[in-house]
């Protein structure tokens, strides 16, 4: 992979979703300015009820413990410290000695190789962020600190370096937050040697891992495992190193990547302020966080280029990804850090190393970056992102195996691989604006579920997708996947052709408020199908889905159905699933029969309604017990099978968002 990129470097490729930015860009033009009630105030509002709940467990050595586990984790304490510090730089001065507590333990944590659970590589870009507001606020403290931090050895100090792992498909993410911190440090003059040791690192192990959209793939170099969120916190980072001044050998074509990162952010945005998900780590609030950062430079840069609107687009995408954030704050001040509401002490939809407490200040240190660099934010009137105003289908390039499509307030977000049981195929989210997130839903079910882990339900591939019931009876559908030669490992990529499957847009076409998409998979699926053809229609509120099976052998095929996930619980609420009589038939005259087309399905879950019906005749409506109770990131997904008549050859329904009536 390194030797491709060298012979063509990804920021010298054409930008292949130019035609798609123009294409808004035009709409653009025609939009007016959005009123927001996002302002100052307001982010401050939100950052200082965490490190205000966090306060409470701040320790005599200036150290933050997790309330759940009673100790200190991870970079917890860093983290708290730069929130402060930003607070305290707002004028919140009574947090000035609980700031410089926390930053004095994570220095001493950190230069005597004693940062909680082993990651001392996410302590100096927080560290570094604490220092410079605190410095001259504690000019005494400042000697001490300059001392122990000038003590610092990267190779020595940090995990992800080649000295400790000599294996450049380990320099991912942790080494990109660790340079960019130590950016910061050098250009403090707390480093006495030059920074070409961060030209090297930049040069060989990360601008490799661009895609041509500006996107990261973190992973082992030669298999990228691709998360969408380790794209957009590594794109953060190496964003806070170019603002603090990085003017080396790779500067140019970071920053070329980064523009380009910074423009596919905000088409993948979704209606709702969200960041997409794939792969591990989604759904958690530190992924806004990140984008609302990089929103922000955005918006200013575009702003003093003069682009207004442009600019407006990157101010209203980082307020829409604070209100993402803010929406899911408790009374108490902190977040539920992955979007459900389980307790933490549950760990629903969390990773394995996932923690409360430093993913709630980890959410926080993002946030108040933002705010720093956002001191010219104010004055640039909001416009519509891509995803308000316009429609597309944009697919993705590396190995993400992702493809979008919106019409102006609602987004598709469509998961391709056949090979990884992570991410499985079908239509993983349905979005749409002022609805709620959860409802359409947000995530799939899994076949194997990496390093996430829940607190009930079962793990089943449930996602919108098409199955087949052959001739023995039994079903199968596109969400089984292809097996790999290599056997499925969640800390490195899957290789998208392992298994010989395949996907391809056959057909996508744009109206001002429809879109068309038609995506073909292939390859070795059970039971011999060998081609299935699914066809995506949408408007506003309405999307209407059909399957085809291309190439199969006919007498194994006994019928064709469909998976439909519907979101039933998220920790608090439940969702209320009720069978109506469909006024919304053409055909009156269709006698009423339970379980079929006379009938569709209703479901209701906070203030938001979403209605099933199979546009098929005589199609069976049925709950298999397998797919009854299903985990998903935000709760719990029922399934639903749509079964048509035997030696139909194809099967299709229709998905209705609306508001329920009484919320109206």
């Amino acid at each position: 992979m390194e030797q491709q990129v060298e012979k063509s470097p990804s920021y010298k490729q054409p930008y292949a979703w130019a035609e798609a930015l123009h294409t808004y860009e035009n709409k653009l033009e025609q939009c007016e300015p959005l009123a927001s009630s996002w302002n100052v105030q307001r982010r401050l509002q939100l950052l200082r009820g965490i490190v205000q709940h966090y306060r409470a467990y701040q320790q005599l050595d200036g150290s933050i413990h997790d309330p759940y586990s009673q100790q200190e984790r991870y970079y917890s304490t860093p983290a708290y410290a730069l929130a402060a510090a930003v607070l305290v730089s707002k004028g919140q001065t009574e947090l000035l000695e609980s700031a410089a507590s926390a930053l004095t333990c994570s220095i001493q944590a950190l230069v005597e190789e004693r940062a909680p659970d082993g990651h001392p590589d996410f302590f100096p870009i927080m560290i570094m962020g604490a220092y410079r507001i605190l410095k001259s606020l504690l000019p005494e403290q400042a000697l001490h600190w300059q001392q122990r931090l000038k003590e610092i050895e990267p190779e020595q100090t940090y995990v992800f370096t080649m000295s400790k792992m000599n294996d450049p498909n380990r320099m991912i993410n942790w080494n990109a937050i660790m340079l960019s911190g130590e950016y910061m440090r050098y250009a403090e003059g707390l480093d006495g040697e030059d920074a070409s040791w961060i030209d090297t690192y930049l040069q060989r192990y990360h601008v490799p891992r661009f895609t041509a959209l500006g996107l990261y793939q973190d992973g082992p170099l030669h298999k990228p495992n691709c998360p969408f969120a380790y794209d957009i916190v590594t794109r953060y980072h190496l964003t806070l190193m170019m603002q603090a001044g990085y003017r080396g050998k790779a500067a140019d074509c970071v920053d070329e990547l980064l523009q380009r990162g910074a423009r596919s952010s905000l088409l993948m945005l979704s209606p709702l302020g969200e960041w997409p998900t794939r792969g591990r780590s989604s759904q958690h609030q530190w992924n806004e966080a990140t984008a609302a950062l990089i929103f922000t430079v955005q918006a200013v840069r575009e702003a003093q280029q003069g682009q207004i609107r442009r600019a407006g687009a990157f101010r209203h995408g980082a307020d829409l990804a604070w209100e993402a954030i803010e929406r899911w704050q408790t009374e108490a001040g902190d977040l539920h850090i992955v979007r459900n509401y389980y307790s933490p002490p549950q760990r629903h939809g969390y990773e394995i190393y996932t923690n409360h407490t430093c993913y709630n200040l980890w959410t926080a240190a993002a946030l108040a970056y933002a705010i720093v660099h956002g001191e010219q934010l104010e004055p640039i009137v909001a416009y519509p992102i891509p995803a308000s105003c316009t429609s597309y289908t944009l697919d993705t390039d590396g190995w993400f195996q992702t493809v979008f499509s919106g019409v102006p307030g609602q987004q598709l977000v469509w998961h391709t691989a056949l090979n990884d049981p992570y991410n499985i195929p079908g239509l993983s989210r349905i979005h749409r604006a002022d609805m709620p997130a959860l409802i359409g839903p947000s995530s799939a079910g899994y076949r194997d579920q990496g390093f996430t882990r829940f607190a009930e339900g079962e793990i089943f591939p449930l996602i919108h997708a098409p199955a087949w019931q052959t001739t023995d009876g039994i079903w199968h559908q596109l969400a089984d996947g292809i097996r790999t030669s290599v056997p499925f490992d969640c800390d490195a990529g899957v290789d998208p052709a392992d298994g010989g499957g395949s996907y391809r847009i056959v057909e996508a076409k744009h109206e001002e408020q429809r879109t068309r998409l038609v995506l073909e998979w292939s390859g070795p699926l059970s039971a011999g199908v060998g081609q299935i053809q699914a066809t995506y229609e949408q408007r506003p509120g309405i999307i209407r889905v059909s399957y085809r099976i291309t190439n199969a052998d006919q007498a194994d095929i006994e019928r064709l159905g469909a998976w439909i996930p519907l979101f039933m619980y998220d920790g608090k609420e439940a969702a209320v699933l009720e069978m109506v009589e469909d006024e919304m038939l053409e055909n009156k005259a269709l006698s009423r029969t339970n379980g079929t087309v006379t009938e569709r399905l209703r479901l209701q879950y906070n203030n938001g309604l979403l209605s099933l019906r199979c546009l098929t005749p005589n199609c069976k409506v049925t709950f298999p017990p397998e797919a009854s109770h299903v985990a998903s990131r935000n709760g719990i997904l029922k399934g639903v099978r749509l079964e048509g008549e035997a030696g139909h050859d194809s099967i299709a329904y229709e998905l209705r968002l609306e508001k329920s009536r009484s919320s109206v």
